[in-house]
């Protein structure tokens, strides 16, 4: 196998990784678990929620700097700033990276029509008043509202005022590969962002043999041409990392990788992950040339396996509404009927320990490759799935993609979502409504008031 990683200078990693580790730990911490505004958030979905509007939304500061406006709540009668940023777009229409292998579409640090302002919904406030609106330097531009089940809430977007916000919701340190959100840390090969080495829930309690919620996130890829056949796991697909943007509210990390196998240039690609307290996001833009179409086989699947979850509820966006429990062995009749597509995408856990989680498949439409829903259960007498970190670990989900047409460029999604009580007992057909129909922000332009 002739492997070709795409030259890209990997950055200095010299950086302890326990002190630095304990100054990301010191910033978290910082971060207070319940809304910012005071005001109460009972949806589960929108209680991370990240928040964004584009430019062209806000048209008032096209092509001005972002580095010239704050973003202020209501909080105790004050305007106070919380925490937000703009974020540029690259030719994919991903969030840019500096020094990341997709250039910037528009100017950097400038707003364009297609950037992205970003904040979170829990730390937006009530109403201000006139006299708020009128003792703060600099000139409210615009006025950003959110109404829902009857709450209305609000953000306010100054120009003028230096005041920011200390606090930060995500932090990768490119150096270690640990990440640290409010709501969990991860820690990833510092050479790869698609080997996962330690994913933890902050508030779950696992068991002692077994403390954390993941044994792994396992990404295989199966080839076959004539009678020469591979299967690849995610630690064999070489990736270099390229960069990463931090942002007090999401933080993006974007890697590059090719591979060649069978003499064949499978796929070129880059990899720009996003995450925030509430989500990981796997945009993988990827090239399968015309020469792969040589493959009589190429299929991926993407699976995360978990650590002792018998007496999990497990649900499919096609199948029956009452769950299949791991750790209990069922037949394959009855399983088989758990089932996802292209247009209903999603496979869903509910751990009965206050945290869900669903895990979504997307691409461009116009390109139909076979989605099917994957569930594997040691504990329920499936065998076990190698490697392991954890012996026995047991519900294992995900997604099987087959049929991909070669001779086309795409980008492949892979996302997670999770958090407290997703499902609301056995409703996660309203969570995933939730989650698909984000809150709508209105913008109101006319407050205009200055000092």
């Amino acid at each position: 196998m002739n492997n070709k990683p795409l030259s890209i200078q990997f950055l200095d990693r010299s950086f302890p990784l326990v002190r630095s580790r304990l100054i990301c730990t010191i910033c978290i911490l910082c971060i207070p678990m319940l809304a910012h505004s005071g005001l109460e958030v009972s949806n589960p979905i929108r209680q991370l929620e990240v928040v964004v509007v584009t430019g062209e939304e806000l048209p008032l500061i096209l092509g001005e700097k972002a580095t010239e406006h704050s973003l202020m709540a209501m909080e105790n009668g004050q305007l106070t700033p919380i925490p937000y940023q703009f974020d540029d777009k690259n030719s994919k229409g991903l969030t840019f990276v500096p020094g990341g292998k997709l250039p910037v579409n528009g100017s950097v640090d400038i707003i364009d029509s297609f950037d992205e302002l970003v904040f979170m919904y829990k730390d937006m406030g009530g109403k201000a008043g006139s006299a708020p609106l009128e003792n703060k330097l600099g000139h409210i531009v615009s006025e950003l509202e959110i109404t829902e089940e009857g709450i209305s809430r609000y953000a306010y977007l100054v120009k003028g005022n230096d005041e920011r916000s200390t606090k930060r919701y995500t932090d990768y340190n490119f150096e270690t590969g640990y990440l640290e959100t409010e709501s969990y840390s991860l820690q990833f090969d510092p050479d790869t962002i698609l080997v996962w080495e330690d994913w933890k829930i902050k508030g779950f309690t696992g068991t002692g043999a077994a403390p954390n919620i993941l044994d792994t996130m396992k990404a295989r890829i199966f080839l076959r041409m004539g009678f020469l056949k591979a299967t690849l796991h995610n630690s064999l697909v070489p990736v270099s990392m390229v960069g990463v943007k931090n942002g007090p509210v999401r933080s993006i990390v974007e890697g590059d990788a090719s591979l060649v196998i069978f003499g064949i240039d499978l796929f070129s690609a880059g990899v720009s992950v996003t995450f925030t307290a509430q989500t990981i996001e796997y945009p993988i833009f990827a090239v399968f040339p015309a020469s792969a179409d040589l493959l009589s086989e190429l299929n991926i699947d993407v699976t995360l396996d978990y650590v002792d979850f018998e007496g999990s509820r497990y649900r499919t966006a096609l199948g029956p509404k009452e769950p299949l429990i791991t750790g209990v062995e069922v037949s394959d009749e009855i399983r088989s009927q758990y089932k996802s597509d292209l247009d209903n995408p999603w496979v869903s856990i509910s751990t009965g320990k206050n945290w869900d989680m669903f895990f979504r498949f997307q691409i461009p439409d116009g390109i139909r490759p076979t989605l099917s829903a994957l569930y594997r259960d040691s504990a329920a007498g499936d065998k076990r799935n190698k490697p392991e970190r954890y012996k026995g670990s047991s519900s294992e989900l995900g997604i099987k993609l087959e049929d991909i047409p070669t001779g086309i460029e795409t980008i492949l999604e892979y996302s997670l979502y999770f958090g407290p009580d997703l499902w609301q007992g056995n409703n996660p057909e309203k969570a995933w409504f939730d989650i698909t129909h984000p809150a709508i922000v209105t913008v109101n332009p006319s407050l205009m008031a200055s000092n």
